[in-house]
């Protein structure tokens, strides 16, 4: 099997720019919910539990939004905690971060 990469999006389409480019701020404003919110914690370890059961080879997180900086710091150490304690096969785990800068 080839290296599991997966898109994770920890802040729905919640952003802090509202670039007249994007397809989020029509998708956003015309759905019936806006936003569904912050990902949780226990969906955190739950996507990492079940990517690090799958892979059989290196694994990518990429992180896009919305702007997925609006988690904050504290979420992306315990990504990182959550990631070394579930990864007992030593997997070569990649990251990748799409922003739009502001918060970085």
């Amino acid at each position: 099997m080839p290296p599991l990469n997966l898109l994770v999006k920890p802040a729905s389409g919640s952003c802090n720019l509202r670039c007249d480019y994007c397809f989020y701020l029509d998708e956003m404003d015309n759905r019936e919910t806006a936003s569904y919110g912050f990902m949780r914690p226990d969906t955190a370890q739950m996507i990492i539990r079940r990517a690090m059961a799958y892979a059989e080879q290196a694994i990518t997180f990429a992180f896009q939004g919305g702007e997925p900086t609006l988690m904050g710091a504290c979420f992306y150490r315990e990504w990182l905690r959550l990631v070394k304690k579930h990864n007992a096969r030593r997997l070569p785990v990649h990251y990748a971060l799409q922003t739009n800068g502001v918060a970085v």
